[in-house]
């Protein structure tokens, strides 16, 4: 059973446990005296469409700065080129923020407490007991009723006292017995803290109408209601059931909210008459439709112990994958459970950490980071088989595509769309302020279509998806045709950065150069892509047609002096050698490099970066060292995924809760080590071709995955043992089938053909 079960009570937020249906999160607290649901809202971020307006730069500017950026690039003064940019630096993008949080508190304290989160079923089950009673308590946020739902039930009758606290400004309150309504509103600005001399948050700003909620408490129960102050008070009940809604004001990325009665109305409708108990037996029901039947089995789990008692057991006894493979399963498969939690089809996509935010000015404003950060979330989405989550990304992107079409404009003079290194659910494009070695990067978008674009390669994408991504792909290309420069040589970017690394010049440091690796490997990803997704759709595209062309004359990795793969336009002496960001390694993985083209110079460039770093750097390595088919490189990477997290800077590592440590938590070092890890399990990046135990870790001798997802649609059951397979089940799950299709391990390689849903089992060795 994958669950996370404690013996002991949860002592801080890192502690708590993580419920969600995609619009909704909380973060389960029990402890001996009370349980705990601290509340999200995927719409609940400060600002407005209004907030990217503010101090715009005009257009003539905006060509000036860019054309002494580029002449000083010509002449070979990237520091010149760098505060030429400046004008068109902006602000910063707005912040996810925290509603607040539902306090159940107990008139009597229990002595021990017991709680477990049941990935399967979605729920929240914790007993608190002392002599003489006990108290159960189930937790879900609904997936069918999308409502918070808590279930409080004893043998003898206890006292509750049930309150609702909030950051936010409440605007209307009313509490009585049988629960209670509030209106609250969002800020009108939230600076992230990386801003600390600006004043945040800032409630009002003119001409612009902040996100509101309109939250629902209903409170049902066997005993005796009062209502002591803001809270209800509950006595002597052995039932207690609570539903809460969250209804919010957001419309769309560039609308302004309703009014706030829209709101109000939809969160009563949504407890009328909703029975708790039923909700819950329902929730469990549409979690587990939701969820499928995926599941990675390594071996039996440690008994007696738990999770983060797991993890320092391991750490301390040779590392995770031999001290206790059985939780690097449950790891993967709550990172799977975590992108449900965060993301469904009608959006918004998980931030950065995902859809549970307790703090009003959170790191990095809890935003959607488009370097690495938003991506590296879906990962995991088509190979683990929830590709539904991944739809959560074409509402964003449909929204950037339109408000940065006015950025490619204003800033560059350029067709399309455009989006930098921040975005919000306002979906912001600009660049921010700050160091050019983030700011100046103009192919976030771009990476964000290269990423979604997988739900296509996977076969998950049908006919009205794709219809619905093709002007957003198109707008893409358009833009980039415009950005690329001819250097004589052929064509390339210019500005252009290596995303968050800096080079030295002269004992000056810099970021801004021409051609950077991941500029030149992305827009050759998106002018295939575009090509590909217009002959799938039979549109005749004059964009298509030109990316084609285009794509020839743009470069691909280049091998520096040092033999290692070259992330800059030219050989340049990087000031951290050890940086988290390993963007110049893009088309191994998660890129579209379909061969074991310049292995050995990846292989070198990892070597050289080290292995220690950010939990989500480290998930990146471990996808590239899949690729290179290092299993003990992956082995020893998993091992630094799994140990405690701690206070070291870029140090990654796991929260008691097993959230992954960036540090601080950051939700895509757990997202981005589902899809990575499953690298090392099945690869199919290669066309007409699946690899089977392609990078398996030593100490993986035995196991097995069912229901993974290989390209172009095939679920994949295998087993293993001895690190050789033993057992496998192909299904094509695309109309029509697939084939020929090469399966291969080591030597050994079938060809087989996958027709109308029929599975091929096969025992090996074949």
């Amino acid at each position: 059973m994958a669950e996370l079960r404690y013996r002991r009570p949860s002592r801080d937020w890192l502690d708590r446990l993580p419920l969600g249906n995609g619009r909704l999160g909380v973060m389960v607290g029990a402890d001996e005296a009370s349980i705990r649901l601290g509340l999200n809202e995927a719409t609940a971020w400060s600002g407005s469409p209004a907030s990217a307006l503010r101090d715009l730069v005009e257009p003539d500017v905006a060509a000036s700065a860019l054309a002494g950026a580029r002449a000083a690039l010509a002449a070979d003064r990237p520091l010149d080129a760098e505060e030429a940019l400046r004008p068109l630096q902006h602000g910063y993008s707005q912040s996810f923020l925290p509603v607040g949080e539902l306090a159940v508190t107990f008139s009597e304290p229990f002595d021990g407490v017991t709680r477990t989160l049941d990935l399967h079923d979605g729920v929240h089950r914790c007993e608190l007991t002392a002599p003489g009673r006990a108290v159960s308590g189930e937790a879900a946020v609904g997936a069918a009723d999308d409502a918070v739902l808590l279930a409080l039930r004893a043998a003898t009758p206890f006292t509750v006292r049930v309150d609702l606290g909030t950051g936010l400004r409440v605007e209307r309150a009313a509490v009585d017995v049988a629960g209670g309504a509030w209106v609250l509103r969002l800020p009108a600005d939230a600076a992230p803290p990386h801003e600390p001399d600006v004043a945040s948050p800032v409630w009002d700003l003119p001409g612009e109408t902040p996100v509101g909620l309109a939250v629902r408490l209903a409170v049902d129960h066997d005993g005796a209601a009062d209502v002591d102050g803001d809270a209800v008070v509950v006595a002597g009940a052995t039932v207690v059931r609570i539903a809460l809604a969250i209804e919010s004001t957001f419309v769309a990325a560039d609308r302004a909210p309703s009014d706030a009665a829209i709101a109000v109305e939809r969160a009563a409708a949504r407890l009328e008459g909703l029975d708790v108990d039923a909700a819950l037996a329902t929730h469990v029901e549409a979690h587990r439709l939701r969820a499928g039947a995926f599941a990675v089995d390594l071996g039996d789990e440690a008994t007696g112990l738990d999770p983060d008692q797991r993890y320092r057991a391991a750490d301390a006894n040779g590392g995770l994958v031999a001290g206790d493979p059985a939780l690097l399963a449950l790891l993967v498969e709550y990172g799977r459970y975590l992108l449900l939690a965060s993301s469904r089809p009608d959006g918004p996509p998980a931030t950065l950490q995902g859809i549970w935010n307790a703090e009003f000015r959170p790191p990095w404003s809890s935003n959607y980071t488009l370097n690495i950060n938003l991506p590296m979330n879906y990962w995991g989405a088509e190979p683990a088989g929830v590709g539904e989550a991944h739809l959560a990304l074409l509402p964003q992107l449909e929204a950037m595509a339109r408000r940065g079409a006015d950025t490619a404009r204003r800033l560059y003079g350029a067709d399309g769309w455009v989006a930098h290194h921040n975005s919000d659910v306002w979906a912001y494009t600009l660049p921010t302020g700050g160091d050019a070695s983030w700011s100046q990067w103009a192919l976030g978008g771009a990476w964000l279509v290269c990423q979604f674009d997988e739900h296509r390669r996977f076969g998950s994408m049908d006919d009205a998806v794709a219809r619905r991504f093709w002007p957003v792909v198109e707008g893409c290309a358009a833009f980039l045709l415009d950005w690329l420069v001819d250097d004589g040589s052929g064509l390339t970017t210019a500005p252009s950065t290596s995303p968050e690394n800096q080079f030295r010049r002269a004992e000056r440091i810099t970021s801004v150069t021409c051609g950077s690796a991941l500029d030149r490997a992305l827009i050759r990803d998106v002018f295939a892509l575009v090509g590909e997704l217009a002959d799938e759709l039979g549109i005749d595209s004059d964009v298509a047609r030109r990316a084609a062309a285009a794509r020839g004359r743009v470069a691909g990795p280049r091998v520096g002096a040092d033999g290692a793969v070259a992330e800059w336009g030219r050989d340049e002496v990087a000031v951290d050698p050890r940086h988290r960001h390993v963007s110049h390694l893009y088309p191994w993985y998660p890129g579209r490099l379909e061969s074991a083209h310049l292995g050995d110079a990846v292989a070198r460039t990892l070597d050289a970066r080290g292995d220690d770093s950010t939990g989500w750097s480290l998930a990146w390595k471990i996808g590239l060292r899949a690729r290179l088919h290092d299993g003990a490189a992956v082995g020893r990477l998993l091992d630094l995924v799994g140990r405690p997290a701690a206070d070291a800077q870029q140090r990654g590592g796991l929260y008691p809760n097993l959230f992954a440590a960036h540090p601080p938590f950051q939700i895509d070092g757990n997202l981005g080590l589902v899809g990575a890890f499953l690298e090392a399990l099945v690869q199919s990046h290669r066309p007409g071709r699946i690899d089977l135990l392609p990078a398996l870790p030593p100490g993986l001798a035995r196991g097995s995955v069912r229901g993974l997802i290989a390209r172009p649609g095939v679920v994949v059951d295998l087993a293993w043992e001895d690190r050789r397979p033993t057992t496998l089940r192909v299904v094509a799950r695309t109309p029509g089938g697939v084939g020929p299709l090469l399966l291969t391990h080591g030597d050994r390689e079938l060809t087989v053909e996958l027709r109308d849903g029929s599975p091929v089992d096969l025992t090996w060795p074949i």
